[in-house]
């Protein structure tokens, strides 16, 4: 019996040596879509789902961060927190105003920590993803009426970073002590806290 036990291994590890790997690479594997449901178990509908990550170097407590969280944004339809790595986090909710909600309202802190927020594609893997960028609304002030006008307003905040959208408000009535613009910053840069402006030829004010 052992005698023949050796030569059956003996024999798969000379079928093995004569493996080898397929260095091509044009071909692949095609698989057809899958259903919401696999087997009673509910898929993640990647729609509805951001990927994040806290600004710190420390190691986020994710228990008192999660039950934070869900208090603070209260979706209607509920939020399932789950952590991906020590500094990595999945938020997947179940309702498009829920999402939107929380992108629209940000940024979010817990404990001090601002937390930068990706909106999940189909086809993204959130370990892949950069999260280096998170949205503000910042107050223009001292704005001459010469230059208080749309195109300016954008120009403004791709300045200060990526404008995202202009407070209706903004050009509305005679006199505004500032202007408000959303706008997307890259955590990596320094924020800038002054601007000079003019118009071509004009002086800088």
């Amino acid at each position: 019996m052992a005698g023949s036990s050796n030569q059956g291994a003996a024999d798969l590890q000379r079928e093995c040596t004569r493996l080898q790997i397929d260095e091509e690479e044009e071909g692949g594997l095609e698989v057809a879509g899958e259903e919401d449901e696999d087997n009673g178990r509910v898929k993640i509908d990647s729609r509805y789902c951001l990927v994040g990550r806290f600004l710190t170097d420390k190691v986020i407590n994710f228990v008192a961060m999660k039950n934070t969280m869900a208090a603070l944004w209260r979706s209607g339809k509920g939020v399932c927190i789950k952590d991906l790595s020590p500094t990595l986090f999945l938020f997947q909710f179940f309702h498009e105003i829920d999402v939107r909600r929380i992108l629209d309202s940000g940024p979010w802190t817990f404990d001090q920590h601002i937390l930068l927020v990706h909106r999940l594609g189909a086809d993204e893997q959130p370990q892949n993803i950069p999260l280096f960028f998170t949205t503000f609304w910042v107050q223009i002030y001292n704005l001459p009426l010469g230059f208080q006008s749309d195109s300016i307003l954008q120009s403004i905040g791709n300045y200060i970073g990526s404008f995202l959208e202009s407070d209706e408000n903004n050009l509305k009535g005679v006199w505004r002590n500032y202007m408000r613009l959303r706008v997307s910053l890259d955590v990596r840069k320094p924020l800038k806290r002054r601007m000079r402006l003019k118009r071509t030829g004009g002086d800088w004010f």
